[in-house]
Protein backbone atom coordinates (compact mmCIF):
# COMPACT_ATOMS: atom_id res chain seq x y z
CA UNK A 1 0.00 0.00 0.00
CA UNK A 2 1.04 3.77 -0.12
CA UNK A 3 1.64 5.65 2.81
CA UNK A 4 3.03 8.78 4.20
CA UNK A 5 6.07 8.53 6.48
CA UNK A 6 7.49 11.68 7.98
CA UNK A 7 11.78 10.95 7.57
CA UNK A 8 12.95 14.07 9.47
CA UNK A 9 10.99 16.76 10.91
CA UNK A 10 12.27 19.97 10.28
CA UNK A 11 10.36 23.85 9.33
CA UNK A 12 10.28 21.93 6.08
CA UNK A 13 10.28 18.14 7.14
CA UNK A 14 10.62 15.15 4.81
CA UNK A 15 7.81 13.69 4.37
CA UNK A 16 7.79 10.77 1.76
CA UNK A 17 5.03 8.29 0.05
CA UNK A 18 6.33 4.60 0.02
CA UNK A 19 5.63 1.66 -0.43
CA UNK A 20 4.50 0.33 2.88
CA UNK A 21 3.27 -3.22 4.04
CA UNK A 22 -0.24 -3.66 4.59
CA UNK A 23 -1.56 -3.94 8.12
CA UNK A 24 -1.33 -7.73 9.21
CA UNK A 25 -5.16 -9.05 10.62
CA UNK A 26 -4.86 -9.89 14.04
CA UNK A 27 -7.58 -11.86 15.40
CA UNK A 28 -9.47 -9.39 17.81
CA UNK A 29 -8.76 -6.77 15.22
CA UNK A 30 -10.11 -5.06 11.90
CA UNK A 31 -8.78 -3.76 8.82
CA UNK A 32 -9.38 -0.06 7.66
CA UNK A 33 -9.73 1.32 4.08
CA UNK A 34 -9.04 4.75 5.12
CA UNK A 35 -11.38 7.46 3.68
CA UNK A 36 -10.04 10.80 5.67
CA UNK A 37 -8.05 11.80 7.97
CA UNK A 38 -7.79 15.19 9.57
CA UNK A 39 -4.74 17.04 10.56
CA UNK A 40 -4.51 18.69 13.79
CA UNK A 41 -1.78 21.00 15.78
CA UNK A 42 0.04 17.82 16.78
CA UNK A 43 0.23 16.25 13.92
CA UNK A 44 2.22 19.75 13.28
CA UNK A 45 4.10 19.65 16.33
CA UNK A 46 5.52 16.30 15.19
CA UNK A 47 6.77 17.15 11.67
CA UNK A 48 8.26 20.29 12.65
CA UNK A 49 10.06 18.44 15.14
CA UNK A 50 8.19 20.53 18.77
CA UNK A 51 7.17 17.22 19.57
CA UNK A 52 9.76 14.21 19.54
CA UNK A 53 9.31 12.26 22.86
CA UNK A 54 7.81 9.17 21.85
CA UNK A 55 7.64 9.60 17.99
CA UNK A 56 8.43 6.50 16.17
CA UNK A 57 11.35 6.39 13.64
CA UNK A 58 9.27 6.66 10.01
CA UNK A 59 6.06 7.23 11.50
CA UNK A 60 2.94 7.42 9.22
CA UNK A 61 1.37 10.43 11.06
CA UNK A 62 -2.30 10.97 11.07
CA UNK A 63 -4.62 9.76 14.63
CA UNK A 64 -8.24 11.28 13.27
CA UNK A 65 -8.84 8.91 11.11
CA UNK A 66 -12.42 7.52 9.00
CA UNK A 67 -12.84 4.94 6.95
CA UNK A 68 -14.88 1.31 6.03
CA UNK A 69 -13.92 -1.81 7.43
CA UNK A 70 -12.78 -4.53 4.87
CA UNK A 71 -11.43 -7.05 6.81
CA UNK A 72 -12.74 -8.43 10.36
CA UNK A 73 -10.63 -10.93 12.63
CA UNK A 74 -12.18 -14.36 13.45
CA UNK A 75 -13.13 -13.04 17.44
CA UNK A 76 -14.41 -10.19 16.66
CA UNK A 77 -17.94 -9.31 17.16
CA UNK A 78 -20.36 -6.50 16.42
CA UNK A 79 -18.27 -5.22 13.83
CA UNK A 80 -18.88 -6.02 9.61
CA UNK A 81 -17.29 -5.62 6.65
CA UNK A 82 -18.15 -2.86 4.69
CA UNK A 83 -19.12 -1.03 7.59
CA UNK A 84 -17.99 3.14 8.19
CA UNK A 85 -16.25 3.63 11.31
CA UNK A 86 -13.89 5.75 12.73
CA UNK A 87 -10.58 5.43 15.44
CA UNK A 88 -10.07 6.36 18.96
CA UNK A 89 -7.31 8.78 18.89
CA UNK A 90 -4.89 5.90 20.62
CA UNK A 91 -4.58 2.44 20.66
CA UNK A 92 -5.91 0.49 24.21
CA UNK A 93 -6.55 -2.50 25.62
CA UNK A 94 -9.74 -2.21 27.07
CA UNK A 95 -9.17 -4.47 30.14
CA UNK A 96 -6.84 -2.14 32.01
CA UNK A 97 -7.85 -0.26 34.89
CA UNK A 98 -7.42 2.89 33.33
CA UNK A 99 -9.16 1.57 30.25
CA UNK A 100 -12.22 0.39 32.89
CA UNK A 101 -12.69 3.63 33.78
CA UNK A 102 -13.11 5.48 30.98
CA UNK A 103 -10.38 6.60 30.19
CA UNK A 104 -9.25 4.62 27.36
CA UNK A 105 -7.42 7.29 25.66
CA UNK A 106 -4.37 7.38 28.62
CA UNK A 107 -4.47 3.13 28.78
CA UNK A 108 -1.72 1.79 30.45
CA UNK A 109 -0.60 -0.21 27.48
CA UNK A 110 -1.66 2.07 24.45
CA UNK A 111 0.07 4.40 21.60
CA UNK A 112 -1.32 7.35 19.93
CA UNK A 113 -2.00 6.69 16.43
CA UNK A 114 0.84 8.67 13.74
CA UNK A 115 2.70 9.35 17.01
CA UNK A 116 3.95 6.08 18.97
CA UNK A 117 2.17 4.09 16.32
CA UNK A 118 1.56 4.29 12.80
CA UNK A 119 -1.42 6.34 11.87
CA UNK A 120 -3.87 7.10 9.17
CA UNK A 121 -1.96 8.48 6.37
CA UNK A 122 -1.96 5.79 4.40
CA UNK A 123 -4.63 3.16 2.06
CA UNK A 124 -5.32 0.87 4.96
CA UNK A 125 -5.03 0.84 8.82
CA UNK A 126 -5.23 -2.09 11.27
CA UNK A 127 -6.58 -1.27 14.83
CA UNK A 128 -8.12 -3.55 17.61
CA UNK A 129 -12.19 -3.88 17.82
CA UNK A 130 -11.83 -1.90 21.17
CA UNK A 131 -10.77 1.22 19.18
CA UNK A 132 -13.36 1.58 16.61
CA UNK A 133 -16.70 3.41 16.63
CA UNK A 134 -19.33 2.72 13.97
CA UNK A 135 -20.61 5.79 12.76
CA UNK A 136 -23.43 4.78 10.21
CA UNK A 137 -23.74 6.74 6.91
CA UNK A 138 -22.53 10.04 7.43
CA UNK A 139 -20.12 11.59 5.17
CA UNK A 140 -17.09 9.60 6.14
CA UNK A 141 -14.54 12.75 5.54
CA UNK A 142 -16.66 14.82 8.73
CA UNK A 143 -16.31 11.81 10.53
CA UNK A 144 -13.15 12.01 10.51
CA UNK A 145 -13.43 14.52 12.89
CA UNK A 146 -15.65 13.37 15.45
CA UNK A 147 -12.56 11.98 17.67
CA UNK A 148 -10.89 15.35 17.44
CA UNK A 149 -11.82 17.20 17.20
CA UNK A 150 -15.54 16.87 18.84
CA UNK A 151 -14.50 14.57 20.89
CA UNK A 152 -11.52 16.09 22.67
CA UNK A 153 -13.54 19.21 22.69
CA UNK A 154 -16.94 17.18 24.53
CA UNK A 155 -13.96 15.88 27.16
CA UNK A 156 -12.58 19.49 27.59
CA UNK A 157 -16.11 21.46 28.43
CA UNK A 158 -18.07 19.15 29.98
CA UNK A 159 -15.84 16.77 32.19
CA UNK A 160 -12.70 18.93 32.83
CA UNK A 161 -14.14 22.52 33.18
CA UNK A 162 -17.81 21.09 33.63
CA UNK A 163 -19.32 23.75 31.86
CA UNK A 164 -22.78 24.34 33.10
CA UNK A 165 -26.22 25.56 31.04
CA UNK A 166 -26.23 28.86 33.03
CA UNK A 167 -22.86 29.52 32.86
CA UNK A 168 -20.85 31.84 29.88
CA UNK A 169 -17.90 30.57 27.33
CA UNK A 170 -15.28 32.78 25.69
CA UNK A 171 -13.65 30.80 22.91
CA UNK A 172 -10.25 32.06 21.59
CA UNK A 173 -9.03 30.95 18.13
CA UNK A 174 -12.61 30.22 17.18
CA UNK A 175 -12.08 29.69 13.61
CA UNK A 176 -9.64 26.95 13.86
CA UNK A 177 -10.15 23.19 14.47
CA UNK A 178 -10.59 23.41 18.26
CA UNK A 179 -12.08 26.72 18.16
CA UNK A 180 -14.89 26.48 15.84
CA UNK A 181 -16.02 23.14 17.48
CA UNK A 182 -15.57 24.24 20.87
CA UNK A 183 -17.39 27.55 20.15
CA UNK A 184 -20.56 25.58 18.76
CA UNK A 185 -20.33 23.08 22.27
CA UNK A 186 -20.73 25.76 24.09
CA UNK A 187 -23.60 27.44 22.37
CA UNK A 188 -25.03 24.27 22.66
CA UNK A 189 -24.68 23.79 26.44
CA UNK A 190 -25.20 27.41 27.73
CA UNK A 191 -26.62 29.53 25.00
CA UNK A 192 -23.78 32.05 26.09
CA UNK A 193 -20.77 31.51 23.83
CA UNK A 194 -18.75 33.94 23.10
CA UNK A 195 -16.13 33.75 20.10
CA UNK A 196 -12.70 35.21 19.51
CA UNK A 197 -10.88 35.31 16.64
CA UNK A 198 -8.07 37.50 14.65
CA UNK A 199 -8.92 35.97 11.07
CA UNK A 200 -11.82 38.76 9.93
CA UNK A 201 -12.61 36.27 6.71
CA UNK A 202 -13.61 33.66 9.45
CA UNK A 203 -16.41 35.98 11.43
CA UNK A 204 -18.98 35.06 8.91
CA UNK A 205 -18.67 32.09 9.09
CA UNK A 206 -18.23 31.50 13.05
CA UNK A 207 -21.76 33.64 12.78
CA UNK A 208 -23.26 31.41 10.50
CA UNK A 209 -23.10 28.02 12.74
CA UNK A 210 -24.97 30.09 15.37
CA UNK A 211 -22.75 31.99 17.65
CA UNK A 212 -24.05 35.16 16.91
CA UNK A 213 -21.34 36.65 19.93
CA UNK A 214 -18.45 36.74 17.46
CA UNK A 215 -15.71 39.63 17.82
CA UNK A 216 -12.71 40.25 16.22
CA UNK A 217 -9.47 40.73 17.81
CA UNK A 218 -6.78 42.34 16.47
CA UNK A 219 -3.59 44.51 16.81
CA UNK A 220 -4.32 47.88 19.22
CA UNK A 221 -7.46 45.78 20.80
CA UNK A 222 -7.17 45.16 24.37
CA UNK A 223 -8.23 41.64 24.53
CA UNK A 224 -9.34 41.92 27.92
CA UNK A 225 -10.84 45.13 28.31
CA UNK A 226 -13.22 44.45 25.12
CA UNK A 227 -13.90 41.16 27.30
CA UNK A 228 -14.54 42.86 30.27
CA UNK A 229 -16.57 45.29 28.29
CA UNK A 230 -19.00 42.25 27.22
CA UNK A 231 -19.17 41.26 30.50
CA UNK A 232 -19.74 43.96 32.65
CA UNK A 233 -16.41 43.75 34.40
CA UNK A 234 -17.68 40.42 36.13
CA UNK A 235 -15.87 38.30 33.35
CA UNK A 236 -16.74 34.58 32.03
CA UNK A 237 -16.91 31.14 33.98
CA UNK A 238 -14.90 29.39 31.48
CA UNK A 239 -12.77 30.03 28.85
CA UNK A 240 -11.25 27.90 26.32
CA UNK A 241 -8.01 28.81 25.19
CA UNK A 242 -6.56 25.95 21.73
CA UNK A 243 -3.59 28.90 20.72
CA UNK A 244 -1.61 28.60 23.95
CA UNK A 245 1.19 30.69 25.71
CA UNK A 246 -0.41 33.67 23.32
CA UNK A 247 -3.60 34.08 25.02
CA UNK A 248 -3.33 32.64 28.25
CA UNK A 249 -3.01 35.99 29.87
CA UNK A 250 -6.04 37.00 28.34
CA UNK A 251 -7.82 34.08 28.88
CA UNK A 252 -7.39 34.28 32.73
CA UNK A 253 -7.70 37.83 32.94
CA UNK A 254 -10.98 37.25 31.38
CA UNK A 255 -12.68 34.87 34.49
CA UNK A 256 -14.54 36.02 36.95
CA UNK A 257 -13.98 34.72 40.27
CA UNK A 258 -13.68 30.49 40.26
CA UNK A 259 -13.49 30.75 36.71
CA UNK A 260 -11.95 27.70 35.05
CA UNK A 261 -9.25 28.40 31.60
CA UNK A 262 -8.80 25.16 29.61
CA UNK A 263 -5.27 25.29 28.24
CA UNK A 264 -5.80 23.20 24.94
CA UNK A 265 -2.73 23.58 22.64
CA UNK A 266 0.42 25.59 22.27
CA UNK A 267 0.55 27.24 18.51
CA UNK A 268 2.62 29.76 19.19
CA UNK A 269 5.82 30.92 21.24
CA UNK A 270 4.86 33.21 23.49
CA UNK A 271 6.26 33.96 26.78
CA UNK A 272 3.59 34.58 29.84
CA UNK A 273 3.40 37.07 31.82
CA UNK A 274 4.67 37.24 35.48
CA UNK A 275 0.58 38.83 35.92
CA UNK A 276 -0.78 35.30 35.70
CA UNK A 277 0.02 34.11 38.98
CA UNK A 278 -1.58 36.46 40.40
CA UNK A 279 -4.92 36.31 38.11
CA UNK A 280 -5.03 32.93 39.06
CA UNK A 281 -4.88 33.60 42.84
CA UNK A 282 -6.81 36.44 43.49
CA UNK A 283 -9.46 35.54 40.94
CA UNK A 284 -9.69 31.91 42.98
CA UNK A 285 -9.26 30.63 39.39
CA UNK A 286 -8.13 27.33 37.75
CA UNK A 287 -6.12 26.56 34.70
CA UNK A 288 -6.84 23.10 33.42
CA UNK A 289 -5.18 20.98 30.43
CA UNK A 290 -7.06 18.98 28.91
CA UNK A 291 -5.98 16.11 26.19
CA UNK A 292 -8.21 12.98 24.70
CA UNK A 293 -11.19 11.80 24.04
CA UNK A 294 -12.76 8.09 25.26
CA UNK A 295 -14.97 6.01 23.36
CA UNK A 296 -18.00 7.53 24.85
CA UNK A 297 -16.97 11.19 24.29
CA UNK A 298 -16.44 10.09 20.62
CA UNK A 299 -19.84 8.73 20.65
CA UNK A 300 -21.85 11.56 22.11
CA UNK A 301 -19.99 13.37 19.55
CA UNK A 302 -21.25 11.34 16.60
CA UNK A 303 -25.01 11.73 18.58
CA UNK A 304 -24.72 15.54 18.05
CA UNK A 305 -23.25 15.76 14.84
CA UNK A 306 -26.44 13.32 13.49
CA UNK A 307 -28.99 15.75 15.32
CA UNK A 308 -27.66 18.62 13.81
CA UNK A 309 -26.73 20.09 16.62
CA UNK A 310 -22.70 20.55 15.82
CA UNK A 311 -21.81 20.91 12.24
CA UNK A 312 -17.76 19.01 11.41
CA UNK A 313 -16.37 22.32 9.93
CA UNK A 314 -13.54 21.05 6.89
CA UNK A 315 -12.04 24.28 5.46
CA UNK A 316 -10.09 22.48 3.26
CA UNK A 317 -9.39 19.11 1.70
CA UNK A 318 -6.17 17.74 0.45
CA UNK A 319 -4.85 15.00 -1.15
CA UNK A 320 -2.24 12.85 0.32
CA UNK A 321 0.51 13.80 -1.93
CA UNK A 322 -0.28 17.71 -1.14
CA UNK A 323 0.69 16.76 2.24
CA UNK A 324 3.48 20.06 2.54
CA UNK A 325 1.42 22.26 0.98
CA UNK A 326 -1.51 20.90 3.83
CA UNK A 327 1.01 21.45 6.31
CA UNK A 328 1.75 25.35 5.23
CA UNK A 329 -1.65 25.94 5.19
CA UNK A 330 -1.71 25.04 8.90
CA UNK A 331 1.51 27.01 9.91
CA UNK A 332 -0.21 30.19 8.52
CA UNK A 333 -3.66 29.84 9.52
CA UNK A 334 -5.42 30.98 6.67
CA UNK A 335 -7.94 27.71 6.54
CA UNK A 336 -10.89 27.95 8.78
CA UNK A 337 -12.06 24.65 11.36
CA UNK A 338 -10.19 21.28 9.75
CA UNK A 339 -7.64 20.35 7.10
CA UNK A 340 -8.21 16.68 5.44
CA UNK A 341 -5.99 14.32 3.57
CA UNK A 342 -7.79 12.16 1.37
CA UNK A 343 -6.20 8.65 0.64
CA UNK A 344 -5.10 8.05 -3.17
CA UNK A 345 -7.77 6.46 -5.05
Amino acid sequence: MKALILKEPGAKPDIRVVDSPEPSLTSDGVIIKVAASGICHHDISVMDGTLRRGTKTDVILGHEISGTVVDVGVDVKDINLGENVVTTLTSSCGVCDTCQNGRDYLCDYGHGYGHGIDGGFAEYIGVGQQNVIKVGNIDLEQAALLACPIGVCIRALTDRASLQSYESCAVFGSGGGLGIHAAQLAQMITGNSFAFTYSPEKVERIIELGIEQTFLLGDGIDSTELIMAIFQDEGVNVSFNPVGSSMIETAISSLRYEGRALLMGEVSSGIISPNLSANLIFKNASLIGSTGANKTQIQMGLDMVVKGLISPVIGQKFPMDDISQAFQKIKSRETIGRVVVIPWA
